[in-house]
């Protein structure tokens, strides 16, 4: 198991568990008021040391973690079965990542306007949870101990069997509002994540928020990537003869958007309004020959589009068709949650090529 690779995988689990802290309350709440109160803004940062395990089922995965928090900075040191070593310090300025055993650095710059793209766990939690309040059952299955704290336990019940995100056990403190222990199972995979040992009354000293670097270590600077407005004549320029969503009938392409350093690719989004409302959005790139064909993940279904073996994601809020064309990489999102699979091939068949 890569860890390195599974990160997102973690802050996904993370995001899913409703993990902010809230005020300290006392008394019976139904699961919708527990949410809530997760969900709130904490009035002071809550400084911690914690540890816990992960533990990846389905690829055999487990890790070790460490974690220091303290005025909005955060350092996570993980430690997997396999030998892999990870240290993440974020100081508030800037996040550094060092693996340790092939002794290298990422760092990456973050300020007020960058910090969008990292989204607190409160804007993960809130934006997930608003993604499964529909589609799963949500209860309050009992009151446990977790790292000898007193918890609600939170059960999440998929509505359907076949669904991206599937059922998900939650256990909150119910001091802090920390999520102690979460069971999710998203995509076809399992996650285990258990706090052991929890420390809020932990003296922090700030040079945990320090990463000191070998200097035989390779660094590398890296950015968050950048999304520009392009003329349809750039794309041509860049991608040749390819195939769009031609106007009419209401439909207007509104911008055509380029994203940089998507996996050393150019990628370009076509967004769409009809009748003055957004409608679809339209990305496509050049694809790699090279690269290994991917299996549809729990939830996605094969499709036939435009005479192409393609995949269908039609979830409660996500909808989306993907494709391979002619040597490019084709994806298509509803917008307008209105919309349905079938607007989406039409939209698809009337596509034509641009010289």
């Amino acid at each position: 198991m890569h860890w390195k690779k599974s990160l997102r995988a973690a802050g996904l689990v993370a995001a899913l568990t409703f993990s902010l802290v809230g005020c300290n309350t006392e008394g019976a709440y139904s699961p919708q008021e527990i949410i809530d109160q997760v969900l709130q803004e904490t009035k002071e940062p809550l400084t911690y040391y914690a540890e816990y395990k992960m533990d990846m089922d389905e690829v055999g995965g487990k890790a070790q973690v460490k974690e220091w928090v303290k005025d909005d900075k955060r350092r996570v040191e993980i430690t997997a079965d396999n030998g892999e070593h990870f240290i993440t310090v974020n100081n508030g300025s800037q996040i550094m990542m060092y693996d340790v055993v092939k002794n290298t650095v990422h760092k990456m710059d973050i300020d007020k306007d960058s910090l969008g793209a990292f989204p607190s766990p409160r804007d993960q939690a809130e934006s997930l949870f608003n993604l499964v309040k529909d589609t799963h059952e949500v209860k309050i299955a009992g009151e446990e101990k977790i790292a000898g704290r007193d918890t609600y336990k939170i059960v999440a019940k998929a509505k359907k069997d076949d669904t991206l995100l599937g059922d998900m056990e939650v256990w909150v403190d119910k001091k802090t509002w920390v999520t102690l222990k979460t069971i999710t199972n998203s995509a076809g995979n399992k996650m285990t994540s258990e706090y052991t040992k929890m420390d809020e009354n932990a003296k922090i000293d700030d040079a945990q928020f320090t990463l000191d670097i070998p200097k035989d270590a390779k660094v590398e600077e890296i950015s968050i990537p950048e999304s520009e407005s392009v003329t349809l004549d750039t794309v041509k320029e860049q991608l040749g003869e390819f195939l769009m969503v031609p106007e009419g009938n209401g439909l207007t392409l509104e911008e055509i958007s380029l994203d940089k350093g998507i996996e050393d690719r150019s990628e370009y989004t076509f967004s769409y309004a009809k009748n003055g409302q957004q409608d679809i959005s339209v990305t496509v790139f050049k694809a790699n020959s090279n690269a290994k064909k991917v299996e549809p993940i729990k939830g996605e279904k094969e499709m036939d589009i435009r005479g192409q073996k393609g995949t269908v994601m039609d979830e409660n809020k996500f909808h989306c068709i993907s494709w391979q064309e002619n040597g490019y990489q084709y994806s298509m999102f509803i917008v307008d949650s209105k919309q349905t699979i079938e607007n989406f091939a039409a939209y698809a068949k009337q596509m034509a090529i641009v010289k």
